[in-house]
């Protein structure tokens, strides 16, 4: 595959043609954000699964073990929270190459936007059709739950799909955010938006407690569903997608 072959092209007929040239763009270079998680993903269950084998076998077999032994389990968490430096490392490799093509900020971050939605599409769709193997098999035979762990055990497939695509996309977003805040400002504004949210998250448990609000909070968490909590998840996916825009629009690739 050449420059050309992968490179936007100035005279594109229209905006949507620009857009798909940017996710084009992405994907030319599939590595960080196609292949990495995959395998990472792979090589954090394979370590759990060689060590329900281990802890199986020194049980004397699984009919030794609770029922519920391997189904408390935060492995999968990761490629969730890895989708925010996926989207970082997307942006970075891409924006300064994007614009000596002559691509808009504008159409530029459309089109990761775009590549980040349809990464959610996949990664979501690919880890719910692993969860439902997982069930299929009785946990791999262990009565383990990796991909769709303990509190997500007992929820349809349509719920466990529909919770990771939110979860996603708001790390997604809030990944683009940050990498439009690297490219306008470089480290120091990392520094200042980490700060900024340290500090935000601390106020708002200040808040809840100074207001005795714990119990309501616990009292939300456990009274809502899961995909009601996962839709509340959209506002802020919404605001970190706008910041993202605002802080891209003069944003000058960094050499």
């Amino acid at each position: 595959m050449t420059t050309t072959d992968i490179a936007p092209a100035p005279t594109a007929a229209g905006a949507p043609a620009r857009i798909w040239d940017v996710v084009r763009l992405h994907v030319a270079n599939p590595v960080p954000t196609l292949v990495v998680p995959w395998v990472i993903t792979a090589a954090i269950f394979a370590v759990n699964l060689a060590i329900w084998l281990m802890v199986a076998n020194a049980a004397g077999g699984v009919e030794n073990l609770e029922p519920d032994a391997f189904q408390y389990n935060g492995g999968i968490s990761w490629i969730v929270v890895f989708m925010m430096v996926v989207a970082v490392q997307a942006m970075n490799l891409t924006f300064k190459f994007a614009l000596g093509f002559s691509v808009t900020r504008r159409d530029y971050y459309l089109g990761s936007v775009l590549y980040f939605v349809l990464l959610s599409l996949l990664y979501s769709t690919g880890v719910t059709a692993i969860a439902a193997v997982e069930r299929a098999t009785d946990g791999w035979g262990l009565g383990a739950t990796f991909f769709a762990p303990w509190g997500l055990a007992g929820e349809s497939l349509m719920t466990v799909w529909f919770l990771y695509l939110m979860a996603m996309l708001l790390f997604f977003f809030l990944g683009a955010a940050v990498a439009t805040v690297w490219v306008r400002w470089g480290p120091y504004g990392l520094y200042a938006f980490f700060i900024g949210l340290a500090a935000l998250l601390v106020g708002a448990g200040w808040l809840v407690t100074t207001t005795d609000s714990w119990g309501d909070v616990g009292e939300f968490l456990t009274g809502t569903s899961l995909v009601a909590i996962a839709a509340w998840t959209a506002p802020v996916t919404l605001v970190c997608g706008v910041v993202g825009h605002l802080f891209l629009r003069r944003s000058t690739p960094r050499g």
